[in-house]
């Protein structure tokens, strides 16, 4: 009986970790991006799209930049609707390269009516890369420089929609609001954090876990809010290796070391080179200084909730799972995958810089 529960054990540990190992290995948190400005005239909607050499690139390679082979591929991912009514792309522009090797790309979707209520519906670059993401503004036509209303969207996020498109609301809330969605969607579908967090706490107290999450917490919004102001920055090559030798380390420790009550001290050291791994290309996504300092804090908050969910259902599972015998069983099984799992992701990362 004793060796059936090992094995199961063993076995759990194993498919909870493989249900983790393929998404992680092709997990991107925030790829490519781009800028886009809307504007409305009557019964015209123009659409700006600023592209980065990178997008560029994977429009150029897998599409085309013929105005034709554009035209076909724009018409296809963005469906802009007025009340009930759609809006067919009746024209495309593209500039050439500007200084910053960004191109310009101008749609004109025409409506059958007068737009007040818009809806744009937008897959864009998505099935190209899809971590995409698009930060999109609504500006008068008289003015693109101020905001009507704006929205993140992502692969979670496609539909930008607006009721009144004369009528300004509140950017800077929308702007929060989007933001702090994002950083939850950072933080819940940032698997090698997830398991990070599930690691440190698994052997630990709940007093010992809130000390460690709290200090890791601490350090990764230190880091984060250097990063985003500029006064540390480490490319992605070096970040994400970082990022799982932390998770094998913490693993490890699990396994062979008997007293882990100082592991806040661990999380904190760790929690710096997270801190880089959150911020991601989010920097590039905001515009001037005020931009970025709500950004960075409200996407901070985002991250604190998704990773405050994840230790409260985490917590409550491990205390319910403490009162059998089998748990130590359970804890070093777990972690004996998780170092496994961060031994590959090493690898993976390695081998993607050095190619």
């Amino acid at each position: 009986m004793r060796l059936f529960r090992a094995r199961l054990l063993a076995g759990i540990s194993l498919l909870i970790c493989t249900a983790f190992c393929l998404p992680a290995a092709a997990h991107e948190r925030i790829g490519t991006y781009s800028h886009s400005i809307v504007t409305v005239s009557g019964d015209k909607v123009s659409y700006y799209l600023n592209l980065p050499p990178a997008v560029w690139s994977l429009l150029r390679n897998y599409v085309g930049e013929s105005t034709a082979e554009l035209t076909d591929f724009f018409a296809s991912e963005i469906t802009v609707t007025a009340w009930d009514s759609e809006c067919p792309l009746k024209a495309l522009t593209q500039t050439p390269p500007l200084l910053s090797g960004n191109r310009i790309v101008e749609l004109v979707f025409q409506c059958p009516v007068a737009v007040t209520d818009l809806t744009i519906t937008t897959t864009t670059f998505l099935d190209l890369d899809e971590s995409h993401t698009q930060f999109l503004r609504l500006a008068p036509p008289d003015d693109p420089g101020k905001v009507l209303h704006e929205a993140v969207l992502s692969v979670s996020n496609q539909v930008f929609h607006v009721a009144d498109v004369k009528t300004g609301g509140s950017a800077t809330l929308e702007r929060a609001t989007a933001f702090l969605k994002l950083g939850i969607e950072h933080l819940l579908t940032g698997y090698d954090h997830i398991l990070f967090l599930l690691t440190v706490i698994i052997g630990l107290t709940f007093i010992e876990s809130l000390k460690a999450v709290t200090s890791f917490t601490v350090a990764h919004s230190v880091t984060m809010a250097l990063a985003f102001l500029g006064a540390i920055s480490l490319p992605s090559s070096i970040v994400e290796p970082l990022i799982a030798i932390t998770v094998i380390f913490v693993a490890i420790e699990n396994i062979v070391r008997t007293n882990i009550r100082r592991r806040w001290i661990w999380t904190f050291i760790f929690g710096l080179i997270h801190g880089l791994g959150f911020v991601g290309a989010l920097k590039v996504i905001t515009v001037s200084q005020s931009e970025l300092v709500l950004s960075l804090a409200a996407f901070n908050i985002g991250i604190e909730l998704g990773q405050l969910l994840v230790v409260a259902v985490a917590l409550l599972v491990l205390r319910y799972l403490n009162r059998y015998a089998w748990y130590p069983l359970l804890d070093r099984g777990f972690s004996a995958c998780v170092a496994l799992l961060g031994v590959i992701w090493l690898g993976q990362r390695v081998l993607e810089t050095s190619t």
